[in-house]
């Protein structure tokens, strides 16, 4: 008797699984709600792809500046100006919004105004055109937005690549692999990842540490003005040092580089030493 009950049941798990395995792509739907953002604005081709590639994962939500913000780090204007938001449609995402403010503003305009009761589960920044390794990072608004769900414990990564790239699957997929593996994982409260990838035919991943300056100011061009002033232009040096061991050797070697990053920048084996010197 008790069979005979569980009897549709039955036939109906079974045709799911079925289903599944008719189907080796399909996976079976997550929870996760995704928070999509970058620093080169929303009508990006890498904002897209990366969009396309996170909704495989859960649900995506995108808030990202109107234009380019490239090099605006983790600055804001949120608290001297109004930002202007104007709805999007875009492919994958439930919802869109266009941003007047620096990246950092998007993320936390979307960690904050939309999170409602469920709150988000991953931020991911990107994808960036041109690459953010080594120090080169302290400047990117593709880290920056990052940071901000770093420092409100939720689980965010920022994705780079080679400005060359003109296919962004190959970041996008890989974005997803990662994404979908540190959702599994967990995340570690107050650090973010710091991805790279070098070219659409990478030799493989090498996690490491931050490390070299690929890009530097060497000077400025100064071209004078009838008023006394002058506009002035930044001169960039290109292919400085690449440490051995660091993400920027890794990216230069082909790999697709990994570098975990902190929020808190405090150099902890200084605070005893600083107290010692009793300035009052």
């Amino acid at each position: 008797m008790m069979f005979r009950r569980l009897l549709p049941l039955l036939l109906v798990v079974t045709a799911a699984a079925l289903s599944l395995a008719a189907y080796p792509g399909a996976q079976e739907p997550t929870s996760y709600r995704i928070l999509v953002t970058n620093d080169d604005g929303i009508d990006t081709p890498g904002l897209i792809a990366l969009v396309k590639a996170m909704s495989n994962l859960g649900e995506v939500v995108v808030t990202a500046p109107d234009g380019n913000r490239s090099g605006a780090s983790q600055s804001s204007k949120i608290f001297s100006e109004t930002m202007i938001a104007t709805p999007r449609e875009i492919p994958g995402a439930k919802e869109a919004w266009a941003l007047s403010g620096t990246p950092s503003d998007c993320a936390a305009y979307g960690l904050v105004a939309l999170a409602g009761e469920r709150g988000f589960d991953l931020v991911v920044s990107g994808i960036n055109r041109g690459s953010n390794v080594g120090e080169v990072a302290h400047y990117s608004g593709t880290v920056g937005a990052a940071l901000e769900g770093g420092m409100r414990g939720i689980p965010s990564i920022a994705v780079s690549e080679e400005s060359r790239i003109k296919d962004h699957s190959v970041s996008a997929e890989f974005a997803a692999r990662f994404a979908k593996k540190l959702l599994e994982e967990g995340g570690t409260p107050g650090v973010i990842y710091n991805i790279n990838v070098p070219s659409d035919k990478p030799e493989g991943v090498k996690v490491a540490p931050m490390g070299g300056l690929y890009l530097g100011i060497e000077g400025f061009s100064r071209e004078d003005q009838e008023d006394g002033g002058f506009h002035a232009r930044a001169k960039i040096k290109w292919n400085q040092e690449a440490p051995a061991g660091s993400d920027t050797a890794a990216y230069r070697a082909n790999f697709i580089s990994v570098a975990p990053l902190r929020v808190d920048w405090t150099a902890h084996d200084l605070l005893e030493r600083v107290e010692a010197w009793g300035v009052k």
